[in-house]
């Protein structure tokens, strides 16, 4: 039945092994309950532990760069400030979830992607499309998922270390261990980085950076089959910037992120599954001048859930609860608000009549500081004789103000504006999806309209001020295809997209129109060979469309020889052809890397 099967495909992504097919194919993200992806009736990506190793990626924003729907803007290097735009919608409008908990700065209204540890994450999944009606403000582009690591049955350790370009250290260490009913984890990760010089016109200085982590988990299951979770995650750090004052003025800032969550699961019958789930989520940024003190932004968030998976018939899920969220800022800025809170009531139906699958999904959010709204979504799938799926979807969402669009007061004159609207969208999407000899392919097409969208303007000697522009239309299309042909693994994605301020015709700001995204892997015997196309058209660096960022492509290459039975060595050179290029104006980018680690992973 439906709700034995849920507890099944939870219980896969934890113990199966790295690369088996559940890993590939089991979503949680998309409707909150596990489902493949073909149930899902959404564009999903799943990356596996096994993708990230073999990418040799250096960091999550280097993992997820030009994959379908992502442009990734990034302020100088490793751990400097990183937007990530999905589909075509601001940095903002993307939700992070780690081990089911949202993550994010509750002052400048994104995730700090910069600061996620690599190491300590298991999987990730990408859910492209409005998914407000299950997780209520932010998620208007999609939802991003992180999974960190689990236990297992028996006692398991692996470690990594590596060096490379720019006097780059990276290492972790890792524990795994249980058995049939209790498992647990702890890992240690730490990173750093003498960097290079993040600006292209001021302080001229390597900007170095490190990062230390921690993740663990303890997993039981009780002899009524209900299963009690908790899970943690700190990284925390230093990272050197570059001011655009005194060229002699030395800048950096210290920053913790952390995650902790609990959830119990409760099987009430053979229809009725429970989960209550409850966390904490901490980040904070403590900004440096000369060696002292200059500013500092905390946001401590709680949130706790309930949740309800209930089998209606043969063939039906219902899916319901109610979610609580409280958000609070310190630090030095005065806000004339630093608390609120956000209380979301939810309900998801998903069906299927012979080939045809459909989902239906209602939330209402009861926001302090903006009242109520209602988001909801309707998607439908059919399968044809010959193996083809044709979906179609329409959802709408929002997305709060942050503390910092509407609080914010600087003594240089960018302040908030208690005056904005939330930012409120519609979004449909037509897509057509088969699998061939030759591998699995998608074709998505869309169009989201934002209303009152939020930039932050220049109205001169770089004071901003956030408004709502009014209205912004994006259009885009995304085709995804991976498969092995002639002993070859690969995986391409292109995304085409025109997103534009209505009210101005101009281009939103750190958007290419045009992104594509190749890898190609081969094994031959003990060794792996591998490379990485990444490209991206011009995209503009301001709303006004007068700073223009150029368009490039990137070539990657990677190497791994297992020269023992859970001994990897592996070399990545980065950037092959020494491409100069900038994601975000005045903001330099590494040249040629060389990397070379090795590492100590028993099979699964």
């Amino acid at each position: 039945m439906r709700t034995p099967l849920t507890l099944l495909a939870a219980s896969l992504l934890a113990t199966a092994p790295a690369g088996a097919e559940p890993l590939d194919t089991i979503n949680v993200t998309a409707s909150r309950v596990a489902r493949t992806a073909d149930q899902t009736l959404a564009s999903v990506s799943v990356i596996t532990r096994d993708d990230i190793d073999t990418s040799q990626a250096q960091d999550v924003p280097d993992l997820l760069r030009a994959r379908a729907g992502i442009a990734i803007s990034n302020s100088g290097g490793p751990g400097k400030a990183t937007s990530l735009f999905l589909r075509g919608t601001n940095s903002g409008h993307v939700l992070l979830l780690i081990d089911g908990q949202r993550v994010g700065s509750a002052t400048l209204g994104t995730p700090v992607w910069e600061n996620l540890p690599l190491s300590q994450i298991e999987r990730i999944e990408i859910v492209r499309g409005p998914r407000a009606q299950l997780y209520g403000s932010d998620a208007i582009g999609g939802v991003i998922q992180i999974f960190t690591r689990e236990g297992r049955p028996g006692l398991h350790w692996d470690a990594h270390a590596g060096y490379g370009s720019y006097d780059t250290f990276d290492g972790d260490i890792g524990l795994a261990g249980g058995n049939a009913r209790t498992s647990y984890s702890a890992r240690l990760g730490y990173t750093r980085t003498d960097g290079f010089d993040a600006t292209t016109n001021a302080n001229v200085d390597a900007d170095g950076y490190d990062n230390r982590s921690f993740s663990g988990s303890l997993r039981h299951r009780f002899a009524n089959d209900a299963e009690l979770r908790l899970q943690a995650m700190q990284a925390s750090g230093n990272n050197e910037y570059d001011g655009f004052g005194d060229v002699d003025e030395t800048y950096d800032a210290d920053f913790k992120q952390q995650v902790l969550g609990a959830n119990l699961s409760l099987p009430l019958n053979a229809r009725w599954d429970m989960q209550l789930s409850l966390g904490e989520n901490r980040d904070e940024q403590f900004n440096n001048r000369n060696g002292h003190g200059d500013s500092v932004f905390k946001t401590k968030r709680w949130l706790a859930s309930w949740q309800n998976d209930i089998e209606l018939g043969g063939n039906g899920l219902l899916t319901a609860g109610v979610d609580f969220e409280r958000d609070q800022v310190d630090g030095t800025t005065d806000y004339a608000v630093d608390q609120r809170d956000d209380t979301g009531v939810f309900a998801q139906y998903q069906t299927a009549w012979g080939a045809l699958d459909l989902s239906l999904g209602l939330r209402y959010d009861d926001n302090e500081a903006f009242g109520g709204h209602t988001t909801g979504s309707l998607a439908a799938g059919y399968t044809l004789p010959n193996g083809l799926r044709l979906t179609a979807s329409y959802g709408t969402a929002f997305k709060a103000p942050s503390f910092n669009d509407l609080y914010f007061v600087s003594p240089f004159g960018s302040n908030g504006n208690p005056d904005l609207d939330p930012e409120t969208s519609e979004s449909f999407e037509i897509g057509i999806d088969g699998h061939a000899g030759f591998g699995d392919w998608r074709i998505s097409a869309y169009r989201t309209d934002i209303d009152d969208l939020i930039q932050w303007i220049d109205t001169g000697n770089f004071v901003f001020h956030p408004v709502n522009i009014g209205r912004a239309r994006i259009d885009g299309l995304e085709a995804s295809l991976h498969g092995q042909l002639g002993g070859w693994r690969y995986a391409g994605a292109l995304t085409l997209l025109d997103p534009s301020d209505e009210r101005s015709g101009k281009i939103l700001p750190r958007r290419p129109k045009r992104s594509l995204r190749i890898d190609l892997d081969r094994a031959l015997g003990a060794f792996e060979l591998g490379a990485t196309l990444t490209a991206r058209s011009e995209s503009w660096d301001d709303p006004a469309n007068t700073t223009r960022n150029a368009g490039y492509g990137l070539l990657d290459l990677r190497a791994a020889w297992h020269f023992a039975p859970a001994w990897t060595a592996r070399m990545r050179i980065g950037n092959l052809f020494d491409k100069e290029y900038h994601s975000s104006a005045n903001f330099n980018q590494a040249g040629t890397e060389l990397f070379i680690s090795v590492d100590y992973r028993p099979r699964r």
